[in-house]
């Protein structure tokens, strides 16, 4: 059954692991980057590491979206001693509401600024 909870559980997981993965890579591209210029750190690694990037990325994504798990926020994992900490309804109607309040604002500026430049032409 596509809908079964233990399917969800199965996908949940795979998806954490393809994270830590996508995670690792990333940090190894990044030090590719930082030390482009440092003897021993040769170009072909780290556009292979960007190339492998762009690709776990592109599954990550396409996973999430074929599972149903792309819907839920993603939760920094713990070291396995401690849960890590779940925001409750009302924290994540918060962060929403003012995460579309800074881009209503942008969205703004940008019209005012527009606005003034119309009108100094």
């Amino acid at each position: 059954d596509p809908n079964s909870p233990e399917l969800f559980k199965q996908n949940v997981q795979i998806l954490q692991q393809n994270v830590l993965r996508l995670q690792d890579i990333a940090k190894r591209a990044l030090d590719g980057i930082q030390n482009a210029y440092l003897s021993g750190c040769t170009p072909t690694q780290t556009e292979a590491d960007l190339s492998s990037l762009k690709q776990t990325l592109q599954m990550v994504a396409d996973l999430m979206r074929q599972s149903g798990v792309g819907g839920l926020p993603l939760l920094p994992v713990s070291d396995g001693s401690t849960q890590p900490h779940l925001p409750t309804e009302d924290q994540m109607i918060a962060q929403a509401s003012q995460a579309v309040q800074v881009l209503y604002e942008q969205l703004k500026r940008g019209q005012d600024s527009a606005a003034v430049v119309a009108n100094l032409l």
